[in-house]
């Protein structure tokens, strides 16, 4: 029982959004009650100001409805008490049970309507919950506790308006015994007293989804659908049935029903789903350490700060309990001063110990997760073959094996793609107001030869989690006319099946290239246009999380409506010293160098060069240390077979020598760089990059690009 002086919530300071309509209905029907009591004896036939009101929400709104009950309480000056409705009607859930043996002697408590089980001379037939030891005090235990709590309630109306708070209505009213038993006890309230009952409504779209899946799952692939059984059907409409009745049950033990409604404003809605899911994850978290308490309760065992475990994104199962305590359990043991059992000592489980446990169950878990995603993809329904050929070409993240760290420079390039491509996807919470916060669609890296475009866009996909799809031309053009624009459709269609996903067109010049090209053939063109339909398009999902990421050396030869698809171009340009010092350090990072070996000497020497040319000029100079033990082994064998004796044994790789600073200024004699700063191509670029490029000086005014 709970004073409304120690009730801290209010209407005035409700954070959750409560419409006008729903306030003022359960407000009025309260008044009568808590206000008018008099008046009680008109309100019965009156459903709208029934003395039992139903509140309504979706899933999460638990604590919601509890804090409109306190603050319904607060307002009016009423007490509140508070009932879990599972722990009245849940059969053995309300008292122990009883055990019973032949010669004991019992009394019957339960129906006086025998309904014909009585024989002659073999006295009653009769389920066990409907007897109760003949002892003294059997009267205190027959008494069922919801009569307990109608005794207790009409004596301290008396004193004051009373709320009666029945937590979870819906989990009773499935049976017909609870049902029948709580209807019986509900209409000896007195006057004075209020009665709330609470109910989350059930998701129809997950339990349709839940049921097609049934259906689904019988027949994968080509399997004839007639393989569904009957008892699968019978067992999806008697759960159908089951939620009907319960609903007629709540309806007429509650004539009185509010619903809470979600806000209209977009604003407001997101507003309102934050709080209901930050809500759940407060449920999901009590439940487990209600069950985790439980199960340590049952073997004996206490924990003094149950409360420190947090585990809010899923309810525990009763198998993932048991591993949490057994593996919380074997680490006490093993690193604690474990108490003599004879000791008066009590045995406890530290919070640390279930922490460690916690985490070994997420370990052991994440692993099996990455193991399932891995076959995930050979699970994906795809429509048509132009999908499943595409399918094979589909590498999942994990598989890529690029990220970020090994690309040793482009670090404003890097912090671009991490802002565009992986922000959306790590915390979508920030891009859900507006419509200006929607995902990039496309992004273009263009600049000169072996600068590291194809890297950068394989380390987005690794370091996003993305599905890496790489189209080229062999991989959807075909022979047939009409089944290059399919192939176009599969891939987008693909994309949205496996998303998060990365569309990866490298040279994206040589298929989206400007269409007025007169000698081009008209099916390439129909491609280009379906390229770009399903890309962006009327049927297009805004934030569909499916990127189109296009590299070239050639951006004035597309063409203008995919750059115009390319809201973001970045130029990924030759590195200067700094950054080839970078590049040599991530190059270098696993090779054994000698203390001569000055990186920026290197890197100073080699002005100009990609870093694609770095790789070259280093991987030239890790093979001369190796040719120099070739070299060696040549001289020794030769002078062993002109002494006739045995050849001595081949060297391994502990015998190559580390590599020196003359290793790549010989290097660099031998690779040059493969661009030239000063070439028309290079030219271009640079002036493209300033009409159409990120961060471009948009000054100059006349371009290849146009002519």
């Amino acid at each position: 029982m709970v004073d409304p002086s120690n009730i801290s919530e209010s209407f005035d300071s409700c954070p959750y959004y409560l419409s006008e309509h729903s306030k003022c209905a359960l407000m009025s029907s309260a008044y009568v009650h808590l206000e008018c009591k008099n008046y009680f004896k008109f309100t019965k036939d009156i459903s709208s100001l029934s003395q039992r009101v139903l509140i309504s929400g979706p899933a999460g709104t638990e604590i919601y409805q509890e804090y409109l009950v306190r603050a319904l309480a607060k307002y009016f000056g009423a007490r509140l008490l508070t009932v879990d409705s599972s722990m009245l009607f849940g059969g053995q859930a309300f008292k122990e049970s009883e055990s019973y043996k032949k010669g004991d002697r019992v009394r019957y408590i339960g129906s006086l309507q025998s309904e014909g089980n009585c024989e002659a001379d073999h006295g009653l037939f009769c389920p066990v919950d409907s007897l109760c030891p003949d002892s003294p005090g059997w009267e205190v235990r027959s008494k069922h506790p919801f009569d307990v709590i109608v005794e207790f309630i009409s004596e301290e109306v008396q004193h004051g308006p009373l709320i009666l708070f029945l937590k979870d209505t819906e989990k009773i009213c499935g049976n017909n015994d609870s049902y029948h038993g709580l209807k019986s006890k509900l209409k000896h309230f007195p006057a004075g007293a209020f009665i709330i009952g609470s109910q989350i409504q059930p998701d129809n779209r997950k339990d349709k989804a839940n049921a097609s899946s049934l259906f689904l799952s019988k027949f994968p692939y080509s399997q004839a659908i007639l393989d569904l059984t009957l008892q699968d059907i019978d067992a999806i409409n008697n759960k159908c049935k089951e939620a009907s009745k319960a609903l007629k049950h709540l309806t007429k033990l509650f004539p009185n029903k509010v619903t809470l409604q979600a806000p209209q404003d977009d604003m407001e809605l997101s507003r309102w789903n934050e709080m209901l899911n930050r809500d759940i994850e407060v449920l999901k978290g009590n439940a487990n350490i209600s069950k985790i308490r439980s199960f340590l309760t049952k073997i004996g065992l206490e924990c003094a700060d149950l409360e420190a475990i947090l585990v809010k994104d899923r309810i525990l199962t009763n198998e993932c309990i048991d591993k949490i305590i057994g593996f919380a359990l074997s680490h006490q043991l093993k690193s604690c001063t474990i108490p003599d059992p004879s000791s008066s000592v009590q045995f406890t489980l530290s919070s640390e110990s279930l922490k460690h446990g916690v985490d070994m169950l997420e370990s052991i878990q994440s692993g099996s997760k990455s193991s399932s995603k891995r076959k995930s993809l050979k699970d994906i329904a795809t429509e048509n073959e132009f999908e499943k050929r595409l399918l094979a070409d589909v590498i999942p993240p994990h598989e890529i094996g690029v990220s970020f760290e090994d690309i040793g420079a482009l670090e404003s390039v890097k912090d671009t793609l991490k802002e565009l491509v992986m922000l959306p996807l790590q915390r979508p919470e920030l891009f859900n107001r507006g419509q200006l916060m929607k995902p990039c669609k496309g992004i273009l890296l263009f600049g000169p030869p072996g600068t590291g475009k194809t890297m950068l866009a394989k380390a987005v996909a690794t370091e996003a989690g993305a599905n890496f799809i790489n189209i080229s031309m062999s991989s959807i053009s075909s022979k047939w006319l009409g089944e290059g624009e399919k192939f176009v459709k599969a891939v987008f269609s693909l994309a949205s099946k496996i998303a998060p996903s990365v569309i990866f067109v490298d040279e994206v010049d040589g298929m989206l290239g400007r269409r007025e090209n007169p000698g081009e053939h008209e099916a390439m063109r129909k491609m280009k246009n379906e390229f770009m339909v399903n890309w962006d398009g009327l049927r297009t999902k805004e934030k569909e999380r499916v990127l189109v990421l296009a590299a070239t050396n050639r951006p004035f030869d597309l063409d203008e409506a995919v750059v115009r698809r390319l809201p973001r171009r970045l130029m990924v340009n030759l590195p200067d010293a700094s950054n080839r010092r970078k590049i040599l350090s991530v190059i270098l990072a696993k090779e054994d160098l000698a203390d001569d070996v000055d990186l920026e000497v290197i890197a100073n020497l080699t002005e100009g060069y990609s870093g694609s040319d770095l790789k070259n000029l280093c991987v030239t100079a890790a093979h001369r240390p190796i040719r120099e033990i070739l070299e060696k082994e040549k001289k020794e064998r030769a002078a062993a077979e002109a002494a006739n004796r045995l050849l001595p044994p081949s060297h391994s790789s502990n015998d190559v020598r580390a590599l020196r600073i003359s290793d790549f200024m010989h290097a660099h004699e031998q690779v040059c760089a493969s661009v030239s700063s000063d070439s028309i191509n290079m030219n271009e670029l640079v002036q493209w990059n300033d009409l159409y490029g990120d961060g471009g000086s948009r000054k100059k005014t006349t371009l290849s690009y146009f002519m």
